[in-house]
């Protein structure tokens, strides 16, 4: 077929681009396996990375922060459960990511996946926040509250 007849929908170029950035965050684990490093210090390694990139967030509070962590794992494949709180405290639930089907591909196990939430303790320490995480069967509560001054 001739390439410029050739369409994309949105939908499925949002679908590609999630899987595509699921499995890449999950290759961050996958190679930090591989070297023998610890998989939560990989997550924490990506967070320092990416801290940087959240100060637009300064200052806007812990639901603004809140809102942006849920809406990264939505767009690795989760789905969003709750997200609720103010400028001093927030939480984002998301459920659903990684599948069954990701952890057996990667070859990874929940407890591995898990460590990918130490990602945001960096970001949100850069931001005045304190961070916490906690897994609830397939779902992941994601807390964010701001330090005391």
């Amino acid at each position: 077929m001739d390439a410029t007849h050739e369409t994309f929908t949105a939908e499925e170029i949002c679908a590609q681009a999630k899987g595509n950035a699921g499995n890449a965050i999950l290759l961050v684990l996958v190679s930090a396996r591989e070297r023998g490093e610890s998989l939560a210090e990989a997550a924490r390694f990506v967070g320092r990375t990416f801290a940087p990139s959240w100060d637009e967030g300064r200052g806007k509070g812990a639901l603004v922060i809140a809102r942006a962590a849920a809406l990264n794992a939505v767009t690795c494949g989760a789905q969003l459960r709750r997200l609720d709180g103010d400028v001093r405290r927030a939480e984002a639930t998301v459920a659903g990511w990684p599948s069954e089907q990701d952890l057996a591909y990667f070859r990874l196990t929940q407890e591995d996946a898990d460590a990918l939430n130490a990602l945001y303790g960096p970001i949100a320490e850069g931001l005045g926040l304190h961070y916490a995480w906690r897994r609830d069967g397939d779902q992941v509560t994601m807390s964010f509250e701001a330090m005391e001054s």
